[in-house]
């Protein structure tokens, strides 16, 4: 028998909680910055561990979901999971009542982009939090359902870099051969 599960609409605001306690970064607190991140895919381009500098931010844990808010069109996201500092225009939004994963999938739907692009600001544009914490989106009400969505898309992500890996090999691969 398949269970059935129900959506409801909940504004931003009441699923997802913008952090901003200030913490200074350490070798136990890595910064992440916007050229950390590989933009529209969510992934750091290098161990951010390694990074010497020491810079101020907003403190995470590992259960929130980073989203840039500079420039939003750049698509810059992370669901980190390790605890962090988030340098430069990020908000830190910890989940309410919501699965981290799911929450992480919907800061990239067409909907939270259309209105994050509605921003502020014409040579640095930043996404508006009054008016996306407002914005109403469709929320399942069972947290379980939330957790196998967000799985499932990071599936998906799994297996399309796993292809793109495969894609370069077979790429380079040609090139010896074709030498």
């Amino acid at each position: 028998m398949q269970t059935i599960f129900s959506w409801e609409q909940r504004k931003l605001s009441e699923i997802a909680q913008r952090e901003s306690a200030a913490k200074k970064s350490s070798t136990d607190f890595p910064s992440v910055e916007y050229e950390d991140v590989v933009s529209e895919v969510g992934i750091l381009n290098k161990d951010v561990r390694l990074k010497e500098t020491q810079k101020t931010g907003i403190g995470f844990d590992g259960s929130q979901v980073l989203y840039g808010k500079l420039r939003p069109y750049l698509h810059n996201w992370l669901s980190p999971d390790f605890s962090g500092v988030a340098v430069g225009d990020w908000w830190v939004l910890k989940p309410v009542n919501v699965d981290q994963s799911f929450l992480f999938r919907l800061i990239q739907t067409e909907k939270f982009d259309d209105i994050a692009n509605q921003s502020s600001g014409s040579k640095m544009p930043r996404a508006d939090w009054n008016l996306l914490s407002n914005t109403e989106f469709m929320v399942s009400a069972e947290i379980e359902e939330e957790r196998k969505i967000g799985q499932y898309f990071s599936e998906l992500d799994n297996l399309i870099t796993l292809h793109q890996r495969k894609y370069k090999q077979n790429q380079t691969l040609k090139k010896w051969r074709i030498k």
